[in-house]
C-alpha cells in the first residue's frame, strides 16, 4: 500500500513548481523579448527614422501593440519570480485582453501587407503574397489559440505557463529572429535558431524531470502548422487561393 501511494504521488512530485523553474522562465522571456525587440528594431527602427513612406500606419500600431505583449510577458514572469502572484493574476486579465487586441491587429497588418505585396523577408519569403499572408495569419492565429488555452488552463499553474511561454516563442519569435542581421537571408540559421527556442522548455523539463510536460506536446502541434514549408504547401491549395483571394478584394 505504502509502495502504491508513493507511485501516485510522484507525477504530481514531478510537477511540482520550484525556484529553478521561476528562474527558467523568466530569463526565457527576458531572452526571448530581446531577440525579437533585436530583430525588428533592425528592420523597423531605419525606416521609422527615415521616413519611409512604404510603413503603413497599421504597422506603426503594430509594433506598439505586439511591443506591449513582450513587456508584459516579462513583467509577468518577473512577478511570479519575485512571489507577487496576486499582482501577476491581476495584470492577467489585461494581458489577455491584449491578446485580443494583437489577434484583430495582427490580422489587419497581415491583409495590408498582402495588398501592398510583400511576400516575406530574407530568408522567409513566398512565392505570392498569399503564401506570405497564410503564415502571418496562421502565426497570430496560433499566438491566440496558445494564450487562450493558458487563460482556459490558468488555474493549472504548470499548464497555464508553459502554454503562455509557447505563446510567444511559437508565434513571435520566428518573425524577430528572421530579421536579425545575423539570420536574415539564411533559411537555415533562421531554422535552427527558431528551432532552439521551441525546444528551450521541453529539455528544460527533460533535465530536471526527466520527461516533458504535455502542454509542450500540444503547443507543438499547431507551431508546426507554421513552418514556412508546410504553410506554402497549404497556400497551394485551391481552399487557401479562395479565401486569400477574398480575403485581399476584401470580401
Amino acid at each position: 500500500m505504502v509502495l502504491d501511494v508513493e507511485k501516485a504521488a510522484a507525477p504530481a512530485r514531478r510537477w511540482q513548481t520550484t525556484a529553478g523553474d521561476h528562474r527558467f522562465f523568466t530569463v526565457m522571456a527576458i531572452v526571448s523579448a530581446l531577440t525579437i525587440a533585436a530583430g525588428f528594431a533592425s528592420t523597423y527602427g531605419p525606416k521609422v527614422v527615415a521616413g519611409d513612406p512604404a510603413l503603413l500606419p497599421v504597422i506603426h500600431l503594430h509594433a506598439l501593440v505586439f511591443t506591449a505583449w513582450l513587456v508584459v510577458f516579462v513583467a509577468q514572469t518577473t512577478l511570479v519570480l519575485n512571489g507577487r502572484t496576486a499582482v501577476h493574476r491581476r495584470l492577467g486579465v489585461a494581458a489577455v485582453t491584449l491578446a485580443g487586441v494583437m489577434f484583430v491587429v495582427g490580422t489587419w497588418t497581415a491583409i495590408a501587407a498582402a495588398r501592398a505585396g510583400h511576400r516575406g523577408i530574407p530568408g522567409v519569403e513566398f512565392e505570392t503574397v498569399e503564401g506570405f499572408l497564410l503564415l502571418n495569419l496562421g502565426s497570430i492565429a496560433v499566438f491566440a489559440a496558445l494564450v487562450g488555452a493558458g487563460w482556459f488552463f490558468r488555474r493549472s499553474l504548470q499548464t497555464h505557463k508553459r502554454l503562455m511561454f509557447m505563446a510567444t516563442m511559437a508565434a513571435l519569435v520566428g518573425p524577430g529572429v528572421s530579421r536579425l542581421p545575423f539570420a536574415s537571408g539564411n533559411a537555415a540559421v533562421i531554422g535552427l535558431v527558431v528551432l532552439a527556442f521551441l525546444l528551450a522548455g521541453p529539455a528544460y523539463d527533460l533535465i530536471t524531470r526527466r520527461r516533458v510536460h504535455p502542454a509542450y506536446l500540444w503547443s507543438l502541434v499547431p507551431a508546426m502548422l507554421i513552418v514556412p514549408p508546410v504553410v506554402a504547401a497549404l497556400a497551394a491549395t485551391p481552399a487557401w487561393r479562395l479565401v486569400s483571394a477574398r480575403l485581399l478584394a476584401g470580401v
